[in-house]
């Protein structure tokens, strides 16, 4: 796009129709990765992961990496519909996980949804009759959720479905904004490079936010929930009406 006003970069690849929706505004926006999500999750605990979800416990997921790994696995391990016996509750982020969960999860029941880790222990804790959750995660997680229910006697049992390895590239270029998915992305991203004062970081919300405000500067304009479409959307309009934030 030669004649973009703006330039973004995404620290994950995007769909093109989110490529070709900022194009219209004017916005070109390119893709680099910068971490690699590898499935951990063995047999032994695709087969643990799938009996809590037989007899209907409590699931938690905060990340639509962990609910693709985990549908896969138990797909593969199990092809045909599990029993309906016990109809799991799931508790997940807004946005993307929550996506990832109604596309990939099938006979679970959507409990409740939050926008971080906190608000969702919180959820969690208010409903007053959950003694114990499963919390499908990465290797490399936030501590307040299973802090926080642990903390209101809410036993959690952590399943570790996947490794997040960074991938670090320097920057040929500079941008008008850059893309931020998550915390690891963050700390890949800045491992390598400085962002020039001009450049505006898009976090896709609070946590990612707060990883950046460690490592830069630079304006910091949050999603108003995890989700990559609401991020570009957010992107869109920063740049729309950019004199409103001068």
């Amino acid at each position: 796009m030669p004649n973009a006003k703006y330039r973004i970069l995404s620290t994950k690849p995007l769909q093109q129709t989110l490529i070709g929706e900022a194009a219209t505004h004017g916005i070109a926006i390119s893709a680099q990765a910068f971490i690699d999500v590898q499935p951990t999750l063995t047999p032994e605990a695709t087969a643990q992961s799938l009996q809590h979800f037989i007899k209907g416990s409590t699931l938690v997921f905060t990340s639509p990496n962990a609910v693709k790994i985990v549908s896969k696995a138990w797909h593969y391990s199990q092809p045909s519909t599990p029993s309906k016996k016990g109809i799991s509750k799931v508790y997940c982020l807004q946005g993307a996980t929550r996506k990832a969960v109604e596309e990939h999860l099938h006979h679970v029941s959507i409990a409740g949804t939050a926008l971080n880790s906190k608000e969702l222990a919180e959820l969690i804790i208010a409903e007053h009759n959950i003694p114990s959750v499963v919390f499908f995660c990465g290797r490399i997680r936030r501590d307040e959720l299973p802090d926080i229910l642990k903390e209101h006697q809410v036993a959690v049992e952590e399943i570790v479905v996947y490794d997040t390895v960074p991938t670090p590239a320097v920057l040929e270029e500079e941008y008008d904004g850059v893309l931020f998915l998550s915390s690891s992305s963050v700390k890949s991203f800045f491992s390598v490079n400085i962002l020039p004062k001009h450049t505006v970081c898009f976090a896709i919300g609070s946590t990612t936010a707060a990883s950046l405000e460690d490592v830069t500067s630079n304006r910091i304009v949050v999603s108003p929930e995890p989700s990559m479409d609401l991020l570009v959307q957010t992107a869109i309009f920063y740049f729309d009406n950019i004199n409103c934030y001068e």
